[in-house]
């Protein structure tokens, strides 16, 4: 492979050449390349071909899997598992798949100091998915950052398949756009887009949590502040209701006292009266009882007789009832049998008539089957005799329709002829005009072309003026982009200084803050020295000192070692002298706090008893206050610290081994604190320099913009004009080429019109020597169709008069037929009739001598139901006389209760109005001594004092009590509209106050973060446009060039649906081969598709080559015409870009290979590989075989290159 440029190149949006190579691809277990299948390219074209179904696109899919491809639906398959190797019927499946592609990078393209790179890609059926770079494990995210900018990537444009071209021309503007995005380069500051976009849209959710949290806190501060004005509001209101309330009660209670005595002694007296009035009451009752007890039985007699007068009523009446309906029962039966007698005569008649008649009508129906019969034979010999006549007839009428048919077929013929030879001379005399028109316009075309020519030349000229304004201000615009981005990486690397100081002086401020709430707290602190701590108060001012950790400072190295040795006593508890030891071992002793070290201050003077001390020793590593610095020198002087603190050994030489430490201690923590503190200051002057390195870098970037802004509007014009000039020379040098061309056409339709005209004028004169004789053969026709019009005359007179004949017999036949059926419906009749009088007249005879049977019967019982009802009639008069008596009796006594029901009613209301009267009193009574009750529970309840007291300190007021009463109720209402009242209202308003200050320091932090990241999109998009634009302007070039080679001319355009907006907005392909008007390219055969699709493939690799190329069959709708184009592209780019092509096509094969591998599938299911080198007429061969045992045989012959791979 060709290559140019240095490393440096290779970061560079544009490029000439790709700097690596693809040497070898790696394959094994990967769908059907079962075994280890190594395939080993050179710089140029490698075929790839084979039958249908071996195996050829699995190469292309290996090479998108290993390049990072997640989709199985991409891979055709529906889960990732699916490109392991499944198995065969020889085969088992294998567990793992993987693939390697080997690259050569001796130019440092990639970023990564080897010379050549190895990326593998390794899948097992447990779902596990592996990365590798050079043999060690990497992430994706990691290759995809290596090959940014190579043209590498699953999904730039390494692999390009037949079903991709119309997805790349139509369905899918996305995969154009991340074309020309690689080309360009801008997927890095794509990614920091979305990455800054996605930092803002959390910070814009930050912002908007804390704009809510401050409109709530602003809205508690609002209602704390109403709530206090409340509060002051109400204890107004509960003292002036407590005065109103207290006075109130008092003058109730004093108002009810002398109407309860009165009310006792009237209860007293009523219930004194009240037992004698209800003894009487019980009396009256009693005489009343008895009297209803008479009246009862008397009512009950009553009711008896009733029912039984009642009964017999019943059954006289139902006996009288019988008799009327046996009577009427009677005369019907006698009015029945006469009528019965009376049909009975008539029956006897009625069959006698029926009889006669039917014997007349038996002899009518002989009769009339006779005549049916002969009309029958005379019809039958008629139609028969019609037959024959209509065959003579059918046979007349064809004769003469084939005559007549063959007349107008000679007529229509003639005509023809005649519209044929009226045609050919009217296209005899256009074609002439045309030929004399042509010749007439061939003289202005030959002076356009000239003039066109002239034109073209002069276009030329302006365009290689704008072809070098373009490359000085593209130099001067690249020198500017470099100025620019120098910059830019300037300006980037002094902002992302400013954010490391920022984070490390947010970090260590975090620290510090934290450990120093852990000291306050005195987090670590022994349970029974933080309670001390805590409860010191009560021992006295300055009694508890506080621990012995307070009163020690060290560097962090020498607070573990004296933590270490020290261990629990650090934490002992300072106290100001013994006695103070005295008080707070009786509080530990009663509160049990747990194990606690006292140090008393006056137990040591400050002088140590051994001298002054070792130098190393642990008290000369410390700092104690005054306090403890005779204890500090009693419990470490003449300690020594032995292996870095793993032992220790004091003065005597007693040897020390500390526990395993279990963390840092307070002494340590504090260590820390004072370090942090140094770290955090250094912190903030670093973070001051950086931030105005960050301020001149960036002025410095904003001038280098604005510089590079002038140099490349200043480039984009130039490319314009250049562009414009070219439009114009391509404008001109199309319109030569057409006037040209139109000449040319011009000269030759006029010979073709002379040969035309020639050819014209002899049909002409064939079709009037047809026409005549056409004309003498419809004369012989016209005579032989009148003699067949004679003969079907006479056929059809024949065919009318047997048709009269038939029509005539079957009329007879029809009227006998009709009156045979009229005679056999009236005597089937006539025999139901006689049939139906037998038997009615025997069914009377039956119904008489049943009714002088039963008028017998019904007489006998009539006479005996006579009696019955006059012996009922009399026992009814008896009763009706005991029930008068027994009403006479029940009036009586009725008299006597009325008398006793009055007597008892004002018995009643006696008692009745005593009973109410000590109701009432008692009522009342009970009424003011419950209310005098329940003010009096109301008082004490709500203001939590006697009565007695309250009413002793009750306030005089001057009013009455309507006006009293309607003030207290008043200041209830107040009150109750003023509603619950908070008492902590003021504490909660100045906490609340204090939260909204902060709140709001915060959002200003986050709006200034929010502009920071608004300013960065910015920027990136600035950039990522630039890239775009430039890149687009090239590829829309090239496209246009390839285009024309391609197709031989025609026209073509990129354009951007949103020039504005070239990031978002899509980019449309128009074409327009030669000789076609149509520019939507849905319009253009397969073929022509394919062409366009491989001229924008081509346009963009001259823009940025990727490293290599696979082309799966996108040959395919190719015609021999389109192939010869397509190998000699392949031809010229073959120097800047490895192709791999799988193909069907021969020509591709041997005109533009330099390499071909075959793949077989000679073991069902499991490809192998035959790879021949095409060197002239050198054929290097050599096979891997998908099992030792199946190694195909190969031709030795060297004519056997071309076809060797096609046939392994």
């Amino acid at each position: 492979m060709a290559r140019c440029g240095t490393k440096s190149s290779a970061r560079l949006p544009n490029r000439e050449c790709a700097l690596v190579r693809l040497t070898k691809l790696e394959i094994h277990g990967f769908k059907s390349f079962a075994d280890q299948t190594d395939m080993v390219f050179e710089p140029g074209v490698t075929a790839i071909v084979g039958p249908n179904g071996c195996g050829k696109s699995n190469v292309s899919d290996a090479v998108r899997w290993v390049l990072g491809e997640q989709r199985a639906r991409a891979l055709r398959g529906a889960k990732m598992e699916e490109v392991i190797f499944q198995g065969s019927s020889a085969r088992r499946a294998v567990n793992l798949a993987e693939v390697s592609l080997h690259f050569e990078n001796d130019d440092g393209a990639l970023d990564i100091p080897f010379r050549e790179v190895v990326i593998s890609r390794r899948l097992s059926r447990s779902g596990e998915s592996d990365y590798f770079l050079n043999g060690a494990a990497c992430r994706l995210r990691d290759i995809h950052d290596m090959v940014r900018g190579t043209g590498l990537g699953a999904d730039s444009g390494v692999v390009i398949e037949a079903r991709m071209v119309d997805a790349l021309l139509s369905d899918r503007p996305d995969d154009r756009r991340e074309l020309f995005e690689e080309a360009a380069g801008v997927g890095l500051y794509r990614d920091r887009k979305r990455s800054a976009e996605r930092r803002l849209e959390e910070t814009t959710t930050d912002l908007a949590r804390i704009d809510d949290l401050i409109a709530e806190v602003q809205s508690q501060v609002r209602s704390l502040a109403r709530q206090r004005k409340r509060a002051e509001r109400h204890g107004e209101l509960m003292a002036r209701r407590f005065t109103l309330e207290v006075a109130h009660a008092a003058r109730e209670m004093s108002a009810w006292f002398g109407e309860l005595n009165r009310l006792e002694e009237r209860v007293t007296l009523l219930r004194a009266k009240l037992p004698a009035a209800e003894e009487t009451l019980r009396t009256a009752e009693a005489t009343r009882e008895t009297d209803l007890a008479e009246r009862t039985s008397a009512e009950a007699r009553r009711t008896e007789l009733a029912r039984l007068v009642a009964d017999q009523r019943e059954a006289a009446q139902q006996l009288r009832g019988e008799i009327a309906v046996a009577e009427e029962r009677l005369r019907n039966a006698m009015s029945r049998r006469e009528r019965a007698e009376e049909e009975r005569r008539e029956g006897d008649a009625f069959a006698g008539r029926v009889s006669g008649d039917l014997e007349r009508a038996s002899t009518e129906l002989a009769e009339l089957q006779a005549a049916f019969d002969a009309a029958e034979e005379a019809l039958s010999a008629h139609a028969q005799h019609e037959d024959q006549v209509r065959s003579g007839l059918t046979t007349a009428r064809s004769n003469l329709e084939q005559g007549e048919r063959a007349l107008r077929e000679l007529r229509e013929e003639v005509h023809r002829a005649h519209l044929d030879r009226q045609s050919a001379e009217r296209e005899r005399e256009e074609v002439a005009e045309r030929r004399a028109a042509l010749e007439h316009e061939q003289a202005h075309l030959f002076d356009a072309a000239e003039a066109a020519r002239r034109e073209l030349a002069a276009a030329d000229d302006a365009a290689a003026i704008a072809a070098t304004r373009v490359a000085e201000t593209n130099e001067l615009a690249a020198s500017s982009r470099e100025a620019l981005q120098q910059a830019r990486e300037r300006e980037v690397a002094a902002r992302e200084e400013l954010i490391r100081a920022e984070d490390l002086h947010t970090a260590l401020s975090a620290k510090l803050n934290a450990l120093e709430g852990l000291e306050r707290e005195r987090v670590g602190l022994a349970p029974a020295a933080a309670r001390l701590l805590k409860e010191r108060g009560i021992f006295g001012e300055g009694a508890v000192l506080g621990p012995l950790s307070d009163f020690i400072s060290t560097d962090a190295n020498a607070a573990a070692l004296v933590e270490r040795f020290l261990g629990p006593t650090v934490n002992a508890v300072l106290v100001r002298d013994r006695t103070v030891a005295e008080a707070v071992r009786a509080w530990h002793a009663s509160a049990a706090p747990g194990p606690l070290l006292l140090l008393p201050v006056d137990s040591t003077n400050g002088e140590t008893a051994n001298g002054d001390g070792r130098s190393d020793d642990l008290a000369q590593l410390v700092t104690s206050s005054s306090p403890a610095r005779g204890w500090v020198r009693s419990l470490l002087g003449q300690v020594t610290s032995m292996e870095s603190g793993t032992a220790f050994v004091d003065a005597r030489g007693a040897v020390w081994l500390p526990a395993p430490e279990s963390g840092p201690g307070p002494l340590r923590r504090r260590a820390e604190i004072a370090d942090l503190r140094t770290a955090v200051a250094n912190a903030a002057t670093a973070r001051h320099t950086a931030g105005a390195t960050a301020e001149s870098e960036r002025v410095t970037l904003a001038s280098a913009e604005r510089a590079a802004i002038v140099a490349q509007e200043a480039a984009s014009q130039a490319t314009r004009e250049s562009a414009e000039a070219g439009d114009r020379s391509g404008a001109a040098g199309r319109q030569y080429q057409r006037a040209a061309r139109d000449a040319a056409e011009a000269r030759a339709l006029i010979e073709r019109l002379s040969e035309r005209e020639t050819t014209t004028r002899g049909r002409i004169d064939g079709l009037t020597v047809s026409s005549q004789e056409i004309e003498a053969r419809i004369a012989e026709r016209e005579a032989s169709v009148a003699g067949a019009r004679e003969v079907l005359a006479s056929a059809e007179q024949m065919q009318d008069e047997a048709r009269e004949h038939r029509t005539a017999s079957q009329i007879r036949r029809a009227q006998a037929q009709a009156q045979l059926e009229v005679a056999s419906d009236r005597f089937r009749h006539l025999s139901e009739e006689f049939a139906s009088a037998t038997g009615r007249v025997e069914s009377l005879q039956v119904e008489l001598t049943t009714l002088s049977s039963a008028d017998a019967n019904l007489t006998g019982q009539l006479s005996q139901w006579q009696t019955e009802l006059e012996a009922r009639e009399r026992t009814l008069e008896n009763s009706e006389d005991k029930l008068e008596q027994a009403q006479r009796g029940l009036l009586e006594i009725d008299e006597r209760l009325t008398s006793d029901e009055h007597s008892l009613a004002e018995m009643r209301r006696h008692t009745s109005a005593l009973s109410e009267e000590l109701h009432a009193a008692e009522l009342r009574y009970t009424e003011l001594s419950g209310r005098r009750t329940a003010i009096r529970e109301r008082l004490e309840a709500e203001w939590k004092k006697p009565v007695d007291e309250l009413l002793a300190g009750a306030e005089s007021l001057e009013m009455d009590d309507e006006t009293l009463r309607s003030e207290a109720a008043l200041v209830r209402e107040q009150l109750d509209a003023l509603g619950p009242v908070n008492p902590l209202a003021i504490e909660e308003h100045e906490e609340e106050t204090k939260r909204l200050g902060f709140l709001t320091t915060q959002r200003d932090d986050l709006n200034s973060a929010k502009n920071s990241l608004q300013q960065a999109i910015r920027e990136i998009d600035i950039t990522a446009r630039e890239l775009f634009l430039q890149t687009f302007v090239q590829v829309r070039e090239n496209f246009r060039n390839i285009f024309m080679t391609l197709f031989g001319g025609g026209e073509c355009d990129l354009r951007l649906e949103n020039p504005e907006s070239p990031l978002e907005g899509d980019i449309e392909i128009h074409a327009s081969p030669r000789g076609k008007r149509t520019q939507r390219i849905h319009l253009l055969s397969s073929g022509e598709k394919a062409l366009v699709a491989l001229s924008l493939l081509f346009g963009i690799f001259l823009t940025k080559p990727s490293p290599f190329c696979l082309l799966d069959e996108v040959d395919a709708p190719l015609d021999d015409q389109n192939i010869g184009h397509f190998v000699r592209m392949l031809n010229r780019f073959k120097t800047k870009t490895q192709f791999i092509v799988i193909t069907h096509n021969p020509r591709t094969t041997t005109e533009a290979a330099d390499a071909v591998y075959g793949v077989t599938m000679q073991e069902p299911g499991v490809s192998s590989l035959v790879s021949v080198r095409m060197r002239g007429k050198t054929v290097d061969e050599t096979i891997t075989p998908a099992h030792p045992a199946h190694t195909p045989q190969l031709h030795d012959e060297p004519d056997a290159a071309e076809t060797a791979p096609l046939t392994a």
